[in-house]
C-alpha cells in the first residue's frame, strides 16, 4: 500500500492535469499531439513529480516565511553538494522534453532559458513554503537542463521536426500552468478524499 501512496502522491495531480493538457493539445496543436502524444504524456507526468517533490504547496498550506540565499556555493558541505547534484538530475528531464516535443527548443539558448525561468519559478514559489530559495538550486536546475538538451539532441541526431515552432512558447506555458494550478488548488484535496477512501 505504501508504494500506491507514494505513486499516488507524486502522480495523483495527473489525473486532473492531464485530460486537461491532452485536450488542450489535440485542439490547438492537434498534428503535432498525434505524432508526439507519449512524449506529452511522459513530460506532464514528470512535471507533476518534479513540482511535488520540490514542494509546491496546496492554497490552503501556503504560508510566508521566507529563506533565502543569495551567495552561491556557501555550503559545500557534503550534504548540500549531495542536494546539488539532485537539483541538476531533478531538471534533466525538462532540457530533454523540450527539444523531443517542441520545434522551438532545438536551440539550446531557448532551452536554457526556459530551464532557467522554471528554476527561478521554482524558487519563487519556495517562498511561500517552509523551504529555502537558494541560488545555487538556481544554478544546478539550469545545468541540469543543459545536460538533458545534451542528450536530447543526442536522441534527435538526424531526425527532423516537422512542425514549426508557431506559438510553441504559448503552448509550454500553458501545458505548464495547468499543472501548476491543478497542483495548487486541487490536487490536495483531491487526494486527501481518495486518501481517505483507500484507508477506509
Amino acid at each position: 500500500m505504501s508504494i500506491v501512496m507514494h505513486f499516488l502522491d507524486l502522480f495523483g495531480g495527473a489525473l486532473v492535469s492531464l485530460p486537461l493538457v491532452m485536450i488542450f493539445a489535440f485542439v490547438f496543436d492537434k498534428e503535432r499531439a498525434q505524432k508526439k502524444w507519449l512524449w506529452l504524456i511522459l513530460y506532464v507526468l514528470y512535471l507533476n513529480a518534479m513540482l511535488i517533490i520540490v514542494g509546491v504547496p496546496g492554497f490552503s498550506y501556503i504560508t510566508w516565511q521566507p529563506m533565502i540565499n543569495l551567495i552561491p556555493f556557501q555550503d559545500l558541505s557534503l550534504s548540500n553538494i549531495m542536494g546539488m547534484i539532485l537539483n541538476i538530475v531533478m531538471l534533466v528531464p525538462f532540457g530533454f522534453f523540450l527539444p523531443v516535443y517542441f520545434s522551438r527548443y532545438q536551440k539550446w539558448y531557448d532551452t536554457l532559458a526556459a530551464g532557467l525561468l522554471m528554476s527561478f519559478l521554482i524558487e519563487v514559489i519556495q517562498l511561500f513554503t517552509f523551504r529555502a530559495s537558494d541560488i545555487d538550486d538556481l544554478l544546478m536546475n539550469t545545468l541540469g537542463t543543459a545536460i538533458g538538451f545534451a542528450f536530447a539532441k543526442i536522441f534527435l541526431q538526424h531526425r527532423k521536426h516537422a512542425n514549426k515552432e508557431h506559438r510553441d512558447l504559448l503552448k509550454l506555458v500553458v501545458i505548464n500552468s495547468v499543472v501548476l494550478v491543478v497542483i495548487i488548488f486541487i490536487r490536495y484535496p483531491m487526494m486527501a478524499s481518495i486518501y481517505a477512501c483507500i484507508l477506509d
